[in-house]
This record gives structure tokens, sequence and C-alpha cells, in this order.
């Protein structure tokens, strides 16, 4: 994970909105929800979409590997977060938000098992060999009838070196399956959007609710 590190350090952080993501407000009504539910955003960084959560009355955990981008969620919000140590991680607090500096597949929140889960950069973030991984410690982290909201991209991995790598609908369907109901909600043709020379790129977002 290294990678991330650099990219942190030197600024390169072109992945993070300065708004939070339309593809999460325009869905994730369709989760139905409670208010008051326990929400995980795993590879967080520094997202605002974890403030717009937050506003739907929810309380929200974010995992982060790098520090700099824990330290600056904070910060970007004026806000001072408590620190606390814990065995896997540094955990900062404040209100309802609670983002963990750790390693997503060491972690055991004290917030667990969560309600639901949203995925908008995360495991587009991973190679292929790491997906499994992923997945099977979001099943350690969630109780049964939870539900996601998934963003994913696909386009010739040939054509250009991730991340974000390209995660195809039938990788999907068969990393999630075994666990959860899959349900694609939305896809979308991202080539004219796309400024990088991809021959094709599209987004899928995705329903999952565990079995």
């Amino acid at each position: 994970m290294s990678i991330w590190h650099q990219r942190w350090n030197e600024n390169r952080i072109g992945f993070h909105r300065l708004e939070a993501n339309p593809t999460l407000e325009d869905h994730w009504s369709s989760l139905a929800l409670a208010n008051d539910a326990k929400v995980l955003v795993p590879l967080c960084g520094k997202s605002l979409d974890m403030h717009w959560l937050h506003e739907q009355g929810h309380a929200v955990v974010g995992i982060e590997l790098v520090e700099k981008a824990v330290k600056q969620f904070f910060e970007d919000a004026s806000t001072t977060a408590s620190v606390d140590q814990k065995p896997t991680g540094t955990k900062y607090s404040t209100e309802n938000i609670h983002l963990y500096r750790a390693d997503f597949f060491e972690v055991q929140p004290d917030e667990a098992p969560f309600d639901a889960w949203y995925d908008r950069a995360a495991l587009v973030a991973l190679p292929s060999s790491m997906r499994q991984a992923y997945v099977e410690q979001l099943c350690n982290l969630t109780s049964k009838g939870s539900k996601g909201l998934m963003v994913t991209f696909d386009y010739p991995q040939s054509e250009m070196q991730g991340p974000p790598f390209a995660l195809p609908d039938s990788e999907v369907e068969t990393l999630f399956s075994e666990h959860f109901h899959v349900q694609r909600v939305q896809w979308s043709d991202l080539l004219e959007e796309e400024q990088r020379d991809l021959s094709r790129c599209s987004l899928s977002v995705f329903v999952l609710t565990r079995r």
C-alpha cells in the first residue's frame, strides 16, 4: 500500500472530490436504512461523503491506512478529534464520525457489526489478488441483512495502469454472490468524460445485501 502513502505525500489525490458524490445522493435512499444505522466506509481517504452520511443521521466509521488523510479530514472540517490508541490502529473521533488509521484487513472497529457500508473507490483501488480478502473482511464487519452501495469502473486493464483498477460486473458477481445478493442499479458510459486514452470506460453502481 506504499503507493497511497506516496500519493498523499505528493498531494496526488485527484480521486478526492470536493463535494459529496452524486451517485451516493441518488442511490443511498434505496437502501431504506434507519436514520441511526451504523455505516462503514472502507479505504475512506478524507471523503466528504462521510459528512453527507453523517447528515443523514448515521453513525459513520471510516477506515484509512494513511494518517495524513485522516488528519486532513478533520482539519478541513475545522474540528478537533479525540484520539484513542487501539490494538489494530488509532481511532479519531468527533460527534458521530469515527476514523480508524488502520489496515482495513486487520482492523476491528468498536462499532462493528455494521448495518451498511459504502464503497466509492475502495475495491477498485485494490489489485485483483486482494479483492477476495476485502469481501471476506466486509463479511466479518457487517451483520446479516446489512446493505452496501458500491461504485465500480471497468475498462481494458491493458490500456491503463491502475489504480483505479478495472473491475468488470462479472467479477463483482463472482466475488460477492456467495454472501450477498447483487443488484446493479446503474450503468453509465464514461468514455466521453474520461480524458485518458481508453477504448471504453464505464461506471456501475451496485446495491449488495448480505445474505
